[in-house]
Protein backbone atom coordinates (compact mmCIF):
# COMPACT_ATOMS: atom_id res chain seq x y z
CA UNK A 1 0.00 0.00 0.00
CA UNK A 2 1.23 3.33 -1.00
CA UNK A 3 0.06 5.76 1.83
CA UNK A 4 3.07 8.27 2.14
CA UNK A 5 1.29 11.23 0.66
CA UNK A 6 -1.95 10.40 2.84
CA UNK A 7 -2.87 11.53 6.29
CA UNK A 8 -3.53 8.40 7.97
CA UNK A 9 -4.65 7.11 11.38
CA UNK A 10 -3.25 3.63 12.39
CA UNK A 11 -5.63 1.11 13.30
CA UNK A 12 -4.22 -2.66 14.38
CA UNK A 13 -6.52 -5.05 13.43
CA UNK A 14 -6.43 -8.99 14.22
CA UNK A 15 -5.87 -10.77 10.90
CA UNK A 16 -5.21 -14.29 12.68
CA UNK A 17 -7.23 -17.19 13.99
CA UNK A 18 -5.93 -17.62 17.10
CA UNK A 19 -8.27 -17.31 20.07
CA UNK A 20 -5.52 -16.07 22.35
CA UNK A 21 -6.05 -12.73 20.19
CA UNK A 22 -8.88 -12.51 21.92
CA UNK A 23 -8.03 -12.11 25.45
CA UNK A 24 -4.19 -10.62 24.96
CA UNK A 25 -4.15 -7.46 26.07
CA UNK A 26 -2.49 -5.96 23.17
CA UNK A 27 -4.91 -2.64 22.60
CA UNK A 28 -4.72 0.91 24.12
CA UNK A 29 -7.25 3.19 23.12
CA UNK A 30 -7.31 6.36 22.36
CA UNK A 31 -9.19 9.41 21.31
CA UNK A 32 -8.64 10.91 17.91
CA UNK A 33 -9.48 14.41 16.84
CA UNK A 34 -10.42 15.25 13.04
CA UNK A 35 -11.14 18.84 11.96
CA UNK A 36 -13.78 19.34 14.84
CA UNK A 37 -14.91 16.58 15.79
CA UNK A 38 -13.55 14.21 18.70
CA UNK A 39 -13.84 10.70 17.41
CA UNK A 40 -15.10 7.39 19.70
CA UNK A 41 -11.64 5.67 20.95
CA UNK A 42 -10.18 3.59 18.64
CA UNK A 43 -8.17 0.33 18.98
CA UNK A 44 -4.22 1.08 18.10
CA UNK A 45 -1.49 -1.82 18.77
CA UNK A 46 0.31 -1.61 21.53
CA UNK A 47 4.06 -2.94 19.92
CA UNK A 48 5.27 -3.35 22.91
CA UNK A 49 3.87 -6.94 23.21
CA UNK A 50 6.09 -9.32 24.52
CA UNK A 51 5.13 -12.19 21.77
CA UNK A 52 6.44 -11.22 18.70
CA UNK A 53 4.63 -13.95 16.97
CA UNK A 54 1.23 -12.26 17.70
CA UNK A 55 2.90 -9.02 17.03
CA UNK A 56 3.27 -9.93 13.51
CA UNK A 57 -0.32 -11.18 13.00
CA UNK A 58 -1.55 -7.86 12.72
CA UNK A 59 -1.88 -5.35 9.88
CA UNK A 60 -2.45 -1.70 9.90
CA UNK A 61 -5.55 -0.37 8.34
CA UNK A 62 -6.76 3.17 6.95
CA UNK A 63 -9.43 4.86 9.75
CA UNK A 64 -12.98 5.40 7.86
CA UNK A 65 -12.45 9.08 8.41
CA UNK A 66 -9.36 9.24 6.51
CA UNK A 67 -9.20 10.88 3.05
CA UNK A 68 -6.77 12.88 0.85
CA UNK A 69 -6.42 15.17 -2.28
CA UNK A 70 -3.26 12.86 -3.24
CA UNK A 71 -4.98 9.74 -4.16
CA UNK A 72 -4.46 6.02 -2.55
CA UNK A 73 -2.50 3.32 -4.71
CA UNK A 74 -4.66 0.46 -4.81
CA UNK A 75 -4.01 -3.73 -5.65
CA UNK A 76 -3.98 -6.18 -6.73
CA UNK A 77 -5.17 -4.43 -9.90
CA UNK A 78 -6.38 -7.65 -11.24
CA UNK A 79 -9.76 -6.46 -9.36
CA UNK A 80 -10.48 -4.32 -12.76
CA UNK A 81 -10.27 -6.93 -14.71
CA UNK A 82 -13.65 -9.01 -15.33
CA UNK A 83 -16.07 -7.84 -17.47
CA UNK A 84 -18.47 -9.00 -15.34
CA UNK A 85 -19.27 -8.55 -12.20
CA UNK A 86 -19.20 -11.86 -9.44
CA UNK A 87 -22.43 -13.08 -8.34
CA UNK A 88 -23.31 -15.37 -5.83
CA UNK A 89 -19.79 -16.84 -5.00
CA UNK A 90 -21.13 -18.15 -1.91
CA UNK A 91 -24.56 -19.38 -1.38
CA UNK A 92 -26.76 -19.71 1.93
CA UNK A 93 -25.98 -23.42 2.10
CA UNK A 94 -22.27 -22.64 1.40
CA UNK A 95 -21.48 -19.33 2.86
CA UNK A 96 -17.93 -17.89 3.44
CA UNK A 97 -16.58 -17.78 6.79
CA UNK A 98 -15.18 -14.46 6.89
CA UNK A 99 -13.27 -12.15 10.42
CA UNK A 100 -14.39 -9.26 11.96
CA UNK A 101 -11.83 -6.49 11.84
CA UNK A 102 -13.24 -3.64 13.55
CA UNK A 103 -16.50 -2.26 14.64
CA UNK A 104 -16.51 1.12 15.21
CA UNK A 105 -19.67 3.79 16.11
CA UNK A 106 -20.11 6.45 13.34
CA UNK A 107 -22.87 8.54 14.83
CA UNK A 108 -22.60 11.35 17.74
CA UNK A 109 -24.50 10.84 20.62
CA UNK A 110 -27.58 13.36 20.10
CA UNK A 111 -27.95 10.71 16.90
CA UNK A 112 -31.07 8.72 17.12
CA UNK A 113 -29.93 5.01 17.25
CA UNK A 114 -26.70 3.61 16.59
CA UNK A 115 -25.20 3.17 13.51
CA UNK A 116 -21.43 1.33 13.04
CA UNK A 117 -18.57 0.94 10.30
CA UNK A 118 -17.91 -2.86 10.11
CA UNK A 119 -15.02 -4.12 8.57
CA UNK A 120 -15.18 -7.40 7.46
CA UNK A 121 -11.59 -9.64 6.13
CA UNK A 122 -12.71 -11.64 3.33
CA UNK A 123 -9.34 -12.27 2.36
CA UNK A 124 -9.60 -11.80 -1.24
CA UNK A 125 -12.00 -14.82 -1.32
CA UNK A 126 -15.60 -12.14 -1.69
CA UNK A 127 -14.70 -10.14 -4.27
CA UNK A 128 -17.17 -7.79 -5.38
CA UNK A 129 -17.94 -4.50 -7.10
CA UNK A 130 -18.97 -0.91 -5.74
CA UNK A 131 -23.11 -0.97 -5.59
CA UNK A 132 -23.20 -5.18 -4.61
CA UNK A 133 -24.60 -6.35 -1.11
CA UNK A 134 -23.38 -9.09 0.70
CA UNK A 135 -25.53 -11.52 2.93
CA UNK A 136 -24.77 -12.35 6.08
CA UNK A 137 -26.55 -15.35 8.36
CA UNK A 138 -26.33 -14.58 11.84
CA UNK A 139 -25.44 -17.00 14.51
CA UNK A 140 -28.49 -19.46 16.67
CA UNK A 141 -31.45 -21.36 14.60
CA UNK A 142 -34.24 -19.64 12.73
CA UNK A 143 -36.71 -19.91 15.79
CA UNK A 144 -39.34 -20.23 12.65
CA UNK A 145 -37.46 -23.44 11.56
CA UNK A 146 -36.27 -25.09 14.47
CA UNK A 147 -32.91 -26.52 13.49
CA UNK A 148 -32.09 -24.70 10.67
CA UNK A 149 -29.60 -21.52 10.61
CA UNK A 150 -31.81 -17.89 10.52
CA UNK A 151 -32.37 -16.60 6.86
CA UNK A 152 -29.80 -14.44 5.32
CA UNK A 153 -29.80 -10.35 5.42
CA UNK A 154 -28.61 -8.31 2.96
CA UNK A 155 -26.59 -5.25 3.66
CA UNK A 156 -25.37 -3.09 1.13
CA UNK A 157 -21.30 -2.67 0.82
CA UNK A 158 -20.12 0.67 2.25
CA UNK A 159 -16.61 0.28 0.10
CA UNK A 160 -14.88 0.21 -2.97
CA UNK A 161 -13.90 -3.67 -4.28
CA UNK A 162 -10.00 -2.37 -2.50
CA UNK A 163 -11.85 -2.59 1.25
CA UNK A 164 -10.95 0.34 3.70
CA UNK A 165 -7.00 -1.11 3.66
CA UNK A 166 -6.94 -0.65 -0.27
CA UNK A 167 -5.82 -4.45 -0.76
CA UNK A 168 -8.74 -6.01 -1.94
CA UNK A 169 -9.44 -8.20 0.97
CA UNK A 170 -11.89 -6.66 3.11
CA UNK A 171 -15.54 -5.63 2.49
CA UNK A 172 -17.65 -2.46 4.94
CA UNK A 173 -21.00 -2.67 6.34
CA UNK A 174 -22.87 0.64 7.41
CA UNK A 175 -25.34 -1.13 10.03
CA UNK A 176 -27.95 0.38 12.39
CA UNK A 177 -28.66 -1.15 14.69
CA UNK A 178 -32.34 -2.78 14.82
CA UNK A 179 -34.15 -2.28 18.51
CA UNK A 180 -37.99 -2.13 19.37
CA UNK A 181 -39.74 -0.03 21.44
CA UNK A 182 -42.62 -0.91 23.03
CA UNK A 183 -44.97 1.74 22.38
CA UNK A 184 -47.11 1.67 25.80
CA UNK A 185 -44.20 1.27 28.11
CA UNK A 186 -41.65 3.08 25.87
CA UNK A 187 -38.93 0.50 26.87
CA UNK A 188 -36.80 -1.18 24.50
CA UNK A 189 -37.67 -5.05 24.06
CA UNK A 190 -34.94 -7.23 23.44
CA UNK A 191 -36.53 -10.01 22.54
CA UNK A 192 -37.66 -7.80 19.44
CA UNK A 193 -34.03 -6.59 18.53
CA UNK A 194 -32.84 -7.02 14.92
CA UNK A 195 -30.84 -10.61 15.20
CA UNK A 196 -28.61 -9.92 12.10
CA UNK A 197 -27.50 -6.06 12.98
CA UNK A 198 -26.92 -6.31 16.84
CA UNK A 199 -25.00 -9.36 15.97
CA UNK A 200 -23.00 -7.17 13.90
CA UNK A 201 -22.55 -4.10 15.78
CA UNK A 202 -21.87 -6.30 19.03
CA UNK A 203 -18.90 -8.08 17.15
CA UNK A 204 -15.57 -7.83 18.39
CA UNK A 205 -12.45 -8.08 16.26
CA UNK A 206 -11.39 -11.94 15.51
CA UNK A 207 -14.90 -13.11 15.31
CA UNK A 208 -16.39 -15.16 12.52
CA UNK A 209 -19.14 -13.64 10.39
CA UNK A 210 -20.80 -15.94 7.60
CA UNK A 211 -21.29 -14.10 4.21
CA UNK A 212 -23.17 -14.68 0.93
CA UNK A 213 -22.84 -13.28 -2.29
CA UNK A 214 -21.64 -10.82 -3.66
CA UNK A 215 -25.60 -10.01 -5.25
CA UNK A 216 -27.05 -7.26 -7.10
CA UNK A 217 -26.47 -5.22 -10.43
CA UNK A 218 -28.82 -2.63 -10.42
CA UNK A 219 -26.35 -0.72 -7.77
CA UNK A 220 -23.24 -0.82 -9.94
CA UNK A 221 -21.50 2.21 -10.96
CA UNK A 222 -21.80 2.71 -14.49
CA UNK A 223 -17.96 3.69 -15.37
CA UNK A 224 -17.99 3.55 -19.27
CA UNK A 225 -18.44 7.12 -19.65
CA UNK A 226 -15.56 8.57 -16.88
CA UNK A 227 -16.84 12.39 -17.27
CA UNK A 228 -20.95 11.47 -16.21
CA UNK A 229 -22.77 13.04 -13.70
CA UNK A 230 -23.97 10.95 -11.46
CA UNK A 231 -27.26 12.20 -8.88
CA UNK A 232 -26.83 10.01 -5.53
CA UNK A 233 -29.66 10.02 -3.14
CA UNK A 234 -29.46 8.40 0.18
CA UNK A 235 -31.38 8.22 3.54
CA UNK A 236 -29.71 6.92 6.56
CA UNK A 237 -27.50 3.80 6.17
CA UNK A 238 -28.57 3.53 2.60
CA UNK A 239 -25.17 5.60 2.08
CA UNK A 240 -23.34 2.54 2.36
CA UNK A 241 -23.09 2.01 -1.97
CA UNK A 242 -22.32 5.64 -2.84
CA UNK A 243 -19.30 5.73 -0.04
CA UNK A 244 -17.65 3.11 -2.35
CA UNK A 245 -18.73 4.99 -5.67
CA UNK A 246 -17.39 8.04 -4.32
CA UNK A 247 -13.95 6.58 -2.44
CA UNK A 248 -13.61 4.97 -5.82
CA UNK A 249 -13.99 8.56 -8.00
CA UNK A 250 -12.24 10.69 -5.65
CA UNK A 251 -9.82 8.73 -2.98
CA UNK A 252 -8.12 5.81 -4.77
CA UNK A 253 -5.94 6.09 -7.90
CA UNK A 254 -7.53 3.47 -10.36
CA UNK A 255 -5.40 3.17 -13.31
CA UNK A 256 -8.64 1.79 -15.31
CA UNK A 257 -11.07 4.86 -14.52
CA UNK A 258 -9.99 8.62 -13.72
CA UNK A 259 -13.52 10.20 -13.01
CA UNK A 260 -14.21 13.76 -14.29
CA UNK A 261 -17.34 13.90 -14.05
CA UNK A 262 -20.01 15.50 -11.49
CA UNK A 263 -20.76 13.25 -8.31
CA UNK A 264 -24.04 14.93 -6.59
CA UNK A 265 -24.71 13.77 -3.02
CA UNK A 266 -28.34 14.13 -1.54
CA UNK A 267 -28.42 12.64 2.72
CA UNK A 268 -31.32 12.72 4.35
CA UNK A 269 -30.73 11.89 8.34
CA UNK A 270 -32.27 13.21 11.43
CA UNK A 271 -29.96 15.70 12.43
CA UNK A 272 -25.57 16.60 12.31
CA UNK A 273 -24.51 13.55 14.81
CA UNK A 274 -26.46 11.44 12.69
CA UNK A 275 -24.39 12.09 9.40
CA UNK A 276 -22.14 9.32 7.83
CA UNK A 277 -18.89 9.25 6.84
CA UNK A 278 -19.08 13.44 6.39
CA UNK A 279 -15.52 14.08 7.16
CA UNK A 280 -14.83 11.95 4.13
CA UNK A 281 -17.50 13.63 1.91
CA UNK A 282 -16.43 17.62 3.04
CA UNK A 283 -13.06 16.37 2.58
CA UNK A 284 -14.20 15.85 -1.16
CA UNK A 285 -15.68 19.24 -1.57
CA UNK A 286 -12.52 20.76 -0.40
CA UNK A 287 -10.33 18.71 -2.90
CA UNK A 288 -12.77 18.68 -5.78
CA UNK A 289 -15.27 21.29 -6.31
CA UNK A 290 -15.87 21.01 -9.84
CA UNK A 291 -16.62 17.15 -9.34
CA UNK A 292 -18.37 16.68 -6.23
CA UNK A 293 -21.69 18.50 -4.85
CA UNK A 294 -22.88 17.44 -1.56
CA UNK A 295 -26.31 19.02 -0.17
CA UNK A 296 -27.87 17.86 3.52
CA UNK A 297 -31.10 17.24 4.76
CA UNK A 298 -31.54 17.06 8.56
CA UNK A 299 -34.99 16.52 9.29
CA UNK A 300 -34.60 17.58 12.85
CA UNK A 301 -32.98 20.25 12.37
CA UNK A 302 -34.18 22.02 8.86
CA UNK A 303 -37.28 23.26 7.57
CA UNK A 304 -38.69 23.17 3.81
CA UNK A 305 -40.24 26.03 2.27
CA UNK A 306 -43.53 24.85 3.54
CA UNK A 307 -42.26 25.41 6.99
CA UNK A 308 -42.65 20.96 7.52
CA UNK A 309 -39.35 19.32 7.96
CA UNK A 310 -36.69 18.77 5.75
CA UNK A 311 -36.23 16.26 3.86
CA UNK A 312 -34.73 14.58 0.90
CA UNK A 313 -37.65 14.66 -1.26
CA UNK A 314 -37.55 18.74 -0.48
CA UNK A 315 -33.60 18.99 -1.41
CA UNK A 316 -34.54 17.65 -5.01
CA UNK A 317 -37.35 20.23 -4.73
CA UNK A 318 -34.99 22.56 -4.12
CA UNK A 319 -32.56 21.62 -7.42
CA UNK A 320 -35.29 20.24 -9.25
CA UNK A 321 -34.43 22.53 -12.56
CA UNK A 322 -30.62 21.10 -12.39
CA UNK A 323 -31.66 17.56 -11.75
CA UNK A 324 -34.11 17.29 -14.40
CA UNK A 325 -31.74 19.28 -17.06
CA UNK A 326 -28.85 16.62 -15.89
CA UNK A 327 -31.18 13.67 -16.33
CA UNK A 328 -32.15 14.95 -19.81
CA UNK A 329 -28.23 14.89 -20.32
CA UNK A 330 -27.77 11.14 -19.84
CA UNK A 331 -27.15 11.87 -15.76
CA UNK A 332 -27.60 8.56 -13.59
CA UNK A 333 -29.77 9.13 -10.75
CA UNK A 334 -29.63 6.11 -7.62
CA UNK A 335 -31.54 5.68 -4.54
CA UNK A 336 -30.57 3.84 -1.43
CA UNK A 337 -32.42 3.77 2.09
CA UNK A 338 -35.53 2.70 3.47
CA UNK A 339 -38.87 1.76 1.30
CA UNK A 340 -40.53 4.57 2.94
CA UNK A 341 -38.62 7.34 1.09
CA UNK A 342 -39.33 6.27 -2.69
CA UNK A 343 -43.37 7.67 -2.71
CA UNK A 344 -42.69 11.28 -1.24
CA UNK A 345 -39.95 11.20 -3.79
CA UNK A 346 -41.52 10.06 -6.73
CA UNK A 347 -44.61 12.81 -5.92
CA UNK A 348 -41.97 15.25 -5.72
CA UNK A 349 -40.33 14.36 -9.36
CA UNK A 350 -43.88 13.80 -10.82
CA UNK A 351 -45.19 17.16 -9.25
CA UNK A 352 -41.82 18.82 -10.57
CA UNK A 353 -42.59 16.79 -14.00
CA UNK A 354 -46.01 18.41 -14.15
CA UNK A 355 -44.81 21.98 -13.75
CA UNK A 356 -42.50 22.18 -16.30
CA UNK A 357 -45.07 20.84 -19.33
CA UNK A 358 -43.98 17.07 -18.99
CA UNK A 359 -45.25 13.56 -18.39
CA UNK A 360 -43.19 12.11 -15.27
CA UNK A 361 -44.80 7.96 -16.20
CA UNK A 362 -42.97 8.73 -19.76
CA UNK A 363 -40.05 10.35 -18.87
CA UNK A 364 -39.66 7.62 -15.92
CA UNK A 365 -40.10 5.03 -18.39
CA UNK A 366 -37.13 6.79 -20.34
CA UNK A 367 -35.04 6.69 -17.62
CA UNK A 368 -35.44 2.89 -17.08
CA UNK A 369 -34.86 2.12 -21.08
CA UNK A 370 -31.69 4.43 -20.71
CA UNK A 371 -30.56 2.45 -17.17
CA UNK A 372 -30.62 5.65 -16.12
CA UNK A 373 -32.67 4.48 -13.16
CA UNK A 374 -31.49 2.82 -10.16
CA UNK A 375 -33.20 2.40 -6.82
CA UNK A 376 -32.19 -0.29 -4.07
CA UNK A 377 -34.60 -0.14 -1.27
CA UNK A 378 -35.18 -2.04 1.77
Amino acid sequence: MAHSAVSQVAVAVPVGTDSTLRSAPLFKTQNLRLGEKSWAPVLSLDLKSRNPRLRNRYVVCMSVQQASKSKVAVSPLELEERSQPPLNLYKPKEPYTATIVSVERVVGAKAPGETCHIVIDHGGNVPYWEGQSYGVIPPGENPKKPGNPHNVRLYSIASTRYGDSFDGKTASLCVRRAVYYDPESGKEDPSKSGICSNFLCNSKPGDKVLITGPSGKIMLLPEDNPNATHIMIATGTGIAPFRGYLRRMFMESVPTYKFGGLAWLFLGVANPDSLLYDDEFTKYLQDYPDNFRYDKALSREQKNKKGGKMYVQDKIEEYSDEIFKHLDGGAHIYFCGLKGMMPGIQETLKRVAEQRGESWDQKLSQLKKNKQWHVEVY
